[in-house]
C-alpha cells in the first residue's frame, strides 16, 4: 500500500511538472534557429543564429555552441530574418507588415492554454487542440522544430493544450502609433470609426484573439482611414 501511494504521488508530481512545462516552456516564433541580421542604433551590425521566444518575449542566439539570451532589446534598430523585418516598439519586438494602406507592427506572443483532459473515445474539448504526450520522466526534451510538443517516451499524459495568440498590434495615424490588443482598444483609439468597426466585427464574427481576424479588422480600419 505504501509503495502504491508513493508511486501515485510521483505520478502526480510528474504530471504537474508536465503542465508547468506547457505553461512556461519557450514557444519559438521560427521553426528552427535561423541566421538573423541585427542592426543596432549605435551603427554596429551582427549576424547571429537566433530565434525569438514568443512566450517569454526574448531573443536567444548561439555564441559558438552556447545558447545565450540577448538582453539589450531596446538597442536594436532592425532585425532581418530572411525576408521578414522586425523593429522594437515600446520595448516589444514587432514584425513589420506594409501595404498600400499603411504599415502595421505585430508583436507575436504565444501561450499554451489548458483545455482539460482527453475524453472517452478520443474526444476533446471544442477547437483546434494538440495532445502533448509521450513523457519519459526525467528525460523530457523540448522540440524547437515543433515547439508545441514535448518529446520522449514512456508514460502518457491525457492533457490537451491549445496554442493561442496574445499579440499586440501597432497602427499609425498622424505620426502616432496606437497600441491595440483588444477590440475595445481599437474603438477607443479610433472613435470616429468605432461604430463601423463594431458593425464589421459583429457581422463577420471577428475578434482580436485570432491573428487572421485581427488582420481583417485592421485592414478594414485602414480602408476607413484612407477614404
Amino acid at each position: 500500500m505504501k509503495r502504491f501511494v508513493t508511486t501515485f504521488l510521483l505520478l502526480c508530481a510528474a504530471l504537474l511538472s508536465f503542465a508547468q512545462n506547457q505553461q512556461f516552456e519557450r514557444l519559438y516564433l521560427f521553426p528552427d534557429f535561423t541566421v538573423g541580421h541585427i542592426q543596432f542604433y549605435n551603427g554596429s551590425t551582427v549576424n547571429v543564429k537566433m530565434n525569438f521566444d514568443a512566450r517569454g518575449q526574448k531573443i536567444y542566439y548561439y555564441d559558438g555552441e552556447t545558447l545565450m539570451e540577448m538582453t539589450n532589446l531596446p538597442a536594436i534598430k532592425t532585425l532581418t530574418v530572411q525576408d521578414r523585418i522586425f523593429v522594437v516598439r515600446e520595448g516589444l519586438l514587432c514584425e513589420v507588415f506594409d501595404n498600400e494602406k499603411g504599415p502595421v507592427l505585430v508583436n507575436w506572443k504565444f501561450k499554451n492554454v489548458n483545455k482539460g483532459s482527453k475524453g472517452a473515445l478520443g474526444t476533446t474539448t471544442q477547437g483546434k487542440v494538440e495532445v502533448l504526450s509521450s513523457l519519459d520522466f526525467g528525460h523530457t526534451t523540448y522540440s524547437t522544430a515543433n515547439p508545441g510538443k514535448l518529446e520522449g517516451k514512456g508514460v502518457h499524459s491525457a492533457e490537451v493544450w491549445e496554442r493561442k495568440n496574445d499579440n499586440t498590434y501597432f497602427v499609425p495615424l498622424d505620426d502616432q502609433w496606437y497600441r491595440i490588443k483588444t477590440l475595445k482598444d481599437l474603438y477607443t483609439a479610433f472613435p470616429a470609426q468605432a461604430a463601423q468597426l463594431k458593425s464589421y466585427a459583429k457581422s463577420n464574427y471577428l475578434t482580436m484573439i485570432k491573428a487572421e481576424d485581427a488582420f481583417k479588422i485592421i485592414d478594414y480600419l485602414q480602408t476607413l482611414l484612407t477614404e
